[in-house]
């Protein structure tokens, strides 16, 4: 017995939607894990990771440029980025910067480490895009008790506003090894919070010191 154009219709249509449902990818779910201060801190968790993707967002009272500054200060690091022990530059050819951090772990967490390169560009309209990438070209030994972070992929996008610039900072990383549920859960509420607020505070104030 033939089946109906119409029950064939229906057939086919079912079919195809099995079919794209199971091809379909995981998509990665956006949620604010913190929200104080003026700054909202935005996680972005995909199976498989480690860390989400963190985002933070606030705004400064203070040039674009003089955000940037305090960002390119290699040596205000320890004092300001969260968990922060040791930033060095290792040196510099025009806009691009390479450099050293180490960021401290609780115990027993091991540290981890990472050689960055940062290039700034000028955004249209007076702002700022400031970007970070992990390295392996540099031959930065590696400290004993440390790990060596895999992939580190970040940004500081600062935009003029009225009375300010509006900062969004976001970060991708691959911290290495195998981290604790409650590390995780920490950094994803408080590394880009204190990061932000840090930042800000000093911003605000003036200019960074010079080395």
């Amino acid at each position: 017995m033939r089946e109906s154009p119409h029950r064939l219709s229906r057939r086919f249509a079912l079919v195809a939607i099995l079919v794209l449902g199971l091809a379909a990818p995981a998509f990665a779910e956006r949620s604010v894990v913190r929200e104080e201060n003026g700054i909202t801190v935005e996680e972005e968790a995909e199976p498989g990771r480690t860390l989400p993707i963190l985002t933070g967002t606030t705004t400064m009272a203070a040039a674009p440029a003089q955000v940037a500054a305090w960002i390119a200060a290699t040596h205000t690091y320890v004092d300001w980025m969260a968990n922060c022990e040791e930033a060095r530059r290792i040196r510099q050819e025009g806009r691009v910067v390479i450099g050293y951090n180490r960021i401290g772990s609780p115990w027993p967490v091991s540290d981890r480490d990472v050689v960055l390169r940062s290039t700034r560009t000028e955004i249209e309209g007076g702002g700022i895009l400031v970007e970070f990438r992990s390295t392996t070209d540099e031959n930065v030994p590696v400290a004993r008790g440390v790990v060596r972070m895999p992939r580190l992929v970040g940004s500081y996008d600062l935009r003029p506003v009225e009375g300010g610039t509006r900062v969004v900072y976001t970060v991708d990383s691959d911290p290495g090894g195998s981290l604790p549920a409650w590390v995780v859960r920490q950094a994803s509420r408080n590394l880009p919070y204190h990061t932000l607020n840090n930042l800000r505070e000093r911003a605000e104030a003036g200019p960074p010191p010079e080395v």
